[in-house]
């Protein structure tokens, strides 16, 4: 382990290492806000010589489309580098520790219970651990060219439980904005630009996000869903290795913290939406019997 170690650590961190080529070991993971990401991430830091880290990179500041993939990079060399000599990167977690979760699951306004900081993985790594790094939207706008030279894995959810979360927490979506979007993608910002409606400007996002994972393999996006139903084990195709469960799952896509009147009108606008990308990986049905679930609930 030591001499990889050491070859690593001379090809990252010293004036002839090229920080513009991939990082080995290294997984691009991606998907819709509020569809498991940060689940995922836990669950992956659950297994076996395996990291997971939900937005690590503060991406303040970020001027160009290049940098944003230049940044990437560097910070990959840089967080391999910590988890091997000190166990430890920077986290969006609660309390020092990874969660599943961003936000309390209460009715109403839901509160923000996480925060970047450094946390320390108590488990053995070897030199070629495998790491997964998480961003939705940077990660996603970045898309095109991240797939040339990583591999790249999506989580989805149900488009109507998607909508239904991004009602009840405070994140850019939920404002029918998307970060960076004007530095790295400024035509679709002057698209969304000419939108007044918050539930159009939504829909355009989620078609947006839905469009880009379609540009991957199959084996590549992963349904929430799945994941909830095999208990994880749908995880093995992105980790290469048996998966071990050590939590237990349940689907929150139906539930009192989505407000029943929101979830119906939302539904109706998205089973009018013909052309949406989301039709690309659920059926119509799937939305509608979610929908159904919540048009029998007492008003």
């Amino acid at each position: 382990m030591m001499t990889n170690l050491k070859t690593f650590l001379k090809k990252w961190f010293t004036a002839d290492g090229d920080k513009t080529s991939a990082v080995p070991n290294s997984v691009i993971l991606t998907g819709l806000p509020r569809a498991g990401t940060t689940l995922t991430c836990k669950l992956l830091s659950e297994q076996e010589n395996i990291i997971g880290l939900n937005e690590p990179i503060a991406w303040r500041g970020l001027r160009t489309y290049q940098e944003g993939l230049e940044r990437l990079n560097d910070r990959l060399g840089r967080f391999r580098h910590t988890l091997l000599t000190e166990g430890k990167a920077p986290v969006r977690g609660k309390d020092g520790k990874i969660t599943d979760n961003h936000f309390e699951r209460t009715e109403g306004a839901r509160k923000r219970v996480i925060r970047r900081a450094e946390v320390y993985f108590d488990k053995p790594l070897t030199a070629d651990f495998k790491l997964f790094v998480k961003h939705n939207s940077v990660f996603t706008q970045l898309l095109p060219d991240l797939m040339k030279t990583y591999p790249c894995y999506a989580i989805i959810r149900n488009p109507l439980a998607v909508l239904g979360s991004w009602s009840t927490v405070t994140i850019p979506v939920s404002r029918g904005t998307m970060r960076h979007l004007d530095v790295l993608n400024p035509k679709m910002q002057q698209q969304l630009d000419q939108m007044d409606d918050l539930l159009e400007r939504q829909l355009f996002l989620l078609d947006f996000y839905f469009m880009r994972y379609a540009e991957l393999e199959p084996d590549q996006v992963v349904r929430y869903e799945s994941v909830i139903d095999t208990q994880g084990k749908v995880l093995e195709g992105m980790i290469g290795q048996p998966y071990v469960a050590h939590t237990i799952l349940e689907s929150k896509n139906v539930g009192k913290v989505y407000n029943r009147d929101q979830m119906l009108k939302m539904g109706e606008a998205l089973l009018k939406s013909k052309d949406h990308h989301c039709w690309s990986f659920y059926q119509k049905e799937e939305v509608e019997q979610l929908y159904q679930l919540y048009e029998q609930q007492p008003g």
